[in-house]
């Protein structure tokens, strides 16, 4: 499964930083179902074992959730936002994005409420040919996103593991979970 957020980084050593949102449908095959936080573990590329594993959070409008399996085959409508910024290693933590105020909570279009993460992650792989890059953060939280544009594309290209992101991570969230038939 390819994640189709855009990773906005700063090129070397420039230090500028935006904000950018997009939804996707994918085709997976469900891992884990927690109806408490809401969360779903889903396999892409159609439920491929290669297929990479993706925490979506299943928002209000999606209804029967105590009916989705482990195992079943689902597509899968989400939202994602991502905004980063680099930072030299060893640098002082603190809040990423200084003077902009980080919601816990943001108002999607339809009244969705997701959760937004922020802090300090570290570089942990770096796809070049397929223009990924993987990290981990505060609370071990581990994502893999995928570059889109040209400019993310080449700052990609130059980016190190062990290298240390301040970023700000609005969590997937489900918009509709459809079996397949």
């Amino acid at each position: 499964m390819q994640r189709r957020s855009l990773l906005i980084l700063p090129l070397l050593a420039a230090c500028t930083s935006v904000d950018v949102d997009r939804t996707t449908t994918i085709v997976g095959v469900v891992e884990t179902v927690d109806p408490q936080s809401r969360e779903i573990l889903l396999r892409g590329q159609g439920g491929a074992q290669t297929g990479k594993l993706v925490t979506l959070i299943a928002g209000r409008g999606v209804q029967r959730l105590n009916q989705i399996k482990a195992g079943d085959r689902v597509t899968v409508r989400y939202y994602q936002a991502l905004a980063a910024r680099a930072v030299r290693p060893g640098a002082p933590g603190g809040q990423p994005f200084a003077g902009v105020a980080i919601a816990r909570e943001a108002e999607r279009p339809g009244g969705e409420v997701t959760r937004v993460r922020a802090g300090r992650v570290t570089i942990t792989d770096v796809d070049r040919l397929g223009g990924t890059v993987s990290f981990v953060g505060p609370g071990n939280m581990t994502r893999t996103v995928t570059a889109e544009s040209l400019e993310t594309r080449t700052f990609i290209l130059g980016l190190r593991v062990g290298e240390q992101v301040d970023m700000v991570y609005e969590e997937a969230l489900a918009i509709s979970i459809e079996p397949m038939s």
